[in-house]
């Protein structure tokens, strides 16, 4: 299953940087980003004001620091707890993550979208999101400690729910802004179950590959 995993990011991945590469501005990205604006008036974000403020709130659950900081709070945690070997995977594959993340933003070097004005600030390249890759990194894995940990059936379903539900909404939040493409997003998430597939089965605690 890791394996598939694994493979199934890589490959997705790698698609997707072809497909921007001969196309760089491909015309679905360009349909979904002005789904997110007002018609006749790209500068102006759809739906209520209060809608643009809490997207600007949202994106931050997937920043860099505030990834970095709910992690080492949960690996403090974990090792007060005795789990010391779910905290070391949790801070491995989390840090070793962002390296990734923007080593590939580096390689790839994407321009930002200039087709709506930004709503929030950025500075680097586009390609993949590392709001998406890392919050959809941070959060599974947390969903993934959480579950080895508890060993309750029913909290492991509400620990991936929830992840699931922030990944979505901070990847949303990107197109909202006006600072990364839906290709963007999706490579992002591509990168990340990548790379949490190599974790699970290198550094998890009772790693396996199946």
């Amino acid at each position: 299953m890791l394996r598939l995993m694994a493979f199934a990011g890589l490959s997705g991945l790698f698609l997707l940087a072809v497909w921007v590469h001969f196309d760089p501005v491909p015309a679905i990205d360009k349909s979904i980003m002005l789904m997110f604006r007002r018609a006749g008036d790209p500068g102006q974000p759809a739906g209520p004001l209060w809608l643009a403020v809490h997207f600007r709130d949202m994106t931050t659950l997937g920043s860099n620091w505030f990834l970095i900081v709910i992690t080492g709070l949960a690996s403090l945690v974990l090792h007060k707890k005795g789990q010391t070997r779910h905290a070391v995977f949790l801070i491995t594959t989390v840090l070793s993550g962002m390296v990734v993340s923007f080593a590939l933003k580096y390689g790839f070097h994407r321009p930002r979208p200039e087709l709506v004005p930004h709503i929030t600030k950025v500075y680097t390249s586009s390609f993949p999101s590392g709001h998406a890759m890392m919050s959809c990194l941070t959060y599974l894995s947390l969903a993934y400690t959480g579950a080895s940990v508890s060993g309750n059936p029913s909290l492991t379903r509400w620990f991936y729910v929830i992840a699931m539900l922030i990944i979505l909404l901070v990847g949303m939040s990107r197109v909202f802004l006006g600072v990364h493409w839906p290709t963007d997003i999706l490579a992002g998430w591509c990168a990340a179950v990548l790379w949490l597939s190599l974790a699970l089965m290198t550094v998890a605690p009772g790693r396996r590959t199946g």
